[in-house]
């Protein structure tokens, strides 16, 4: 009797957010697969946290999509609390961080968990990942991750091949862009360099990979794979590389571009959802941060997987990521390269 309980029982995730939130909340998702073994998990989330849960785990089932900010949002809340409170969850994990996201439960019976405190001292991960094990009581010591499927891995092969990158060879991508980038033009200058590291940093720091390869006799190849919307920005920086890097506009594809990420020795990114995706893929990084910390909303992995350059350590903060010299991040990549 008690194992067929434990077959009927559905277990709701709550998480809203754009890709590097979805990824953080992998750790704790894990353990509620592990903890809950013949569980069915459904997932309240929106296009971003489907197009990262989607193919997670077999068990999770269902994908209930919810944008609290579109015309219709009123109505849809109504369906979404009254489905919720149809279903016979027996646990629900909240994390959400906005507290309005509770209403959206409560004609629900489950046993709701949301995390204690968010202190920015800890990774938001860890914070969901601790709600799980309180409510397990035991303790789940698990990282952020991502699954990468053999035909994702072959169309990015193909991608590779075209443009004569040699997988047997280092392969060090470079990420200069970030989300709402395009929206910039309308926001403050302040605002951009908290997000952007200079273009000519980005391409001083190409040039420098390829001449410290050539000294080391290391064959490597510097790609960046962005989106049609960053190919401006893209081909601003292999020009001023003087053509350093390979620049691939493939179709977007998620699944293919995260076997791209997985492709990459080496990985130089700001604070961005690709961080996040590469850090869960087990793809080694430097990854660039001003004003927000890496402790609380860095790559949730192990740490001798990445190195966090802040601009609140260097000498002139006030100026953003322009702050970390292109020298400094060239000295953290020397680690990984080899």
């Amino acid at each position: 009797m008690q194992q067929q309980i434990k077959q009927q029982q559905k277990i709701l995730v709550v998480r809203v957010g754009r890709v590097g939130d979805m990824v953080m909340i992998t750790a704790a998702l894990t353990a509620i697969l592990k903890h809950f073994q013949q569980a069915e998990v459904h997932i309240l989330t929106g296009g971003d946290g489907q197009r990262v849960l989607k193919n997670f785990d077999s068990r999770i089932t269902q994908f209930y999509l919810y944008n609290r900010k579109s015309i219709n949002a009123a109505w849809v809340r109504y369906k979404l609390k009254r489905v919720i409170g149809m279903e016979n969850y027996t646990h629900i994990f909240c994390f959400e961080t906005n507290p309005s996201y509770l209403k959206l439960l409560s004609k629900s019976q489950a046993a709701i968990y949301v995390n204690k405190d968010c202190s920015p001292d800890k990774n938001y991960a860890w914070h969901c990942l601790q709600t799980v094990n309180r409510m397990a009581g035991k303790t789940f010591n698990e990282w952020v991750s991502l699954k990468v499927n053999a035909s994702a891995m072959k169309q990015s092969d193909d991608i590779l091949v075209q443009n004569k990158i040699d997988r047997e060879h280092f392969i060090i991508g470079l990420h200069p862009s970030f989300s709402g980038l395009k929206k910039f033009k309308f926001r403050s200058q302040k605002s951009l360099h908290e997000r952007g590291w200079p273009e000519e940093y980005w391409a001083q720091l190409a040039v420098a990979l390829k001449h410290y390869a050539e000294q080391k006799n290391i064959h490597i190849h510097i790609i960046m794979d962005l989106l049609e919307e960053d190919r401006a920005l893209g081909e601003r920086i292999v020009k001023l590389s003087q053509n350093a890097v390979t620049l691939l506009i493939p179709p977007m594809n998620f699944e293919r571009y995260k076997a791209t990420l997985q492709s990459m020795d080496l990985l130089i990114t700001p604070n961005t959802g690709p961080m996040h995706v590469a850090g869960a893929l087990g793809t080694k990084m430097v990854a660039l941060f001003a004003v927000e910390s890496a402790d609380n909303c860095g790559p949730y992995v192990p740490a001798e997987q990445y190195t966090a350059l802040s601009a609140e350590d260097m000498s002139h903060p006030e100026k953003g990521l322009a702050a970390i010299s292109v020298d400094a991040v060239m000295d953290a990549c020397k680690t990984y390269i080899q």
